[in-house]
């Protein structure tokens, strides 16, 4: 179980690098000469680019049954964005999209909550690189996934009074923690189920899959969804 839709902020080159590194690791595919890993480059992506690229997801793929549609853009118009929103939310089955811009600004909070932060699938240059590492684990998640029973009590219980506050800025700012943390979860356990098959593992990534989304709309339900992802998480994520 795997999600269909990622997006990278950042250095287009990078990102590239690190899309093409999932293709080969995460969905098995050969970059190299390989016609359904398809790299896309735009300055200004417009409608009629996303109907393109829509048209092109629907085909099926030439060697086997997946394929890759990694788009990098510096700039992309709101209406193009919003062209490309059923896509993304619901690609045919074995078709996966990579899109990577200079910043997570420049995507709508509709087309934003359809993908999943790219997990680092660099290629790695040692065994050692290939660990899970708190380098895939930002911010709250970080004492949630490394942390025993208690301390992942603590995170959560701290985001939930957080949520309660008459302050406004303090809720939101307790909402901003729930969605990294389900994010940050969501890297490490990408991470550790390149290392080893794990039914438990694609149980955790199933929920995440339903609940990322949900964490990107301002009335989400924080608590019945944190006290599930307490509840789900494996005792030892990072190994």
């Amino acid at each position: 179980m795997r999600h269909h839709a990622y997006f990278y902020a950042g250095d287009t080159e990078k990102g590239i690098e690190l899309a093409l590194g999932f293709a080969e690791r995460e969905l098995s595919l050969p970059v190299s000469g390989n016609p359904d890993v398809v790299v896309l480059r735009y300055g200004l992506f417009s409608v009629e680019d996303a109907r393109i690229v829509c048209q092109m997801a629907s085909r099926t793929p030439v060697r086997g049954s997946t394929q890759l549609i990694l788009l990098a853009v510096h700039r992309i118009f709101h209406e193009a964005q919003n062209a490309l929103l059923k896509t993304f939310e619901e690609p045919p089955e074995g078709t996966y999209l990579i899109l990577v811009v200079p910043s997570e600004g420049t995507l709508l909070p509709t087309l934003r909550s359809r993908m999943l932060s790219l997990p680092n699938y660099g290629r790695p240059t040692s065994i050692e690189d290939e660990r899970p590492t708190r380098s895939l684990i930002l911010g709250v998640a970080e004492g949630f996934v490394m942390g025993g029973k208690k301390e992942r009590e603590k995170v959560i219980s701290d985001i939930l009074d957080r949520a309660k506050s008459d302050d406004p800025d303090e809720k939101q700012g307790a909402r901003v923690e729930a969605l990294a943390l389900a994010e940050g979860v969501a890297r490490a356990a990408y991470a550790a189920r390149a290392k080893h098959a794990d039914p438990e593992l694609t149980a955790l990534l199933f929920d995440l899959d339903r609940f990322i989304p949900i964490l990107h709309e301002r009335s989400a339900p924080l608590k019945p969804i944190l006290e599930h992802l307490l509840l789900v998480m494996p005792k030892n994520l990072i190994q």
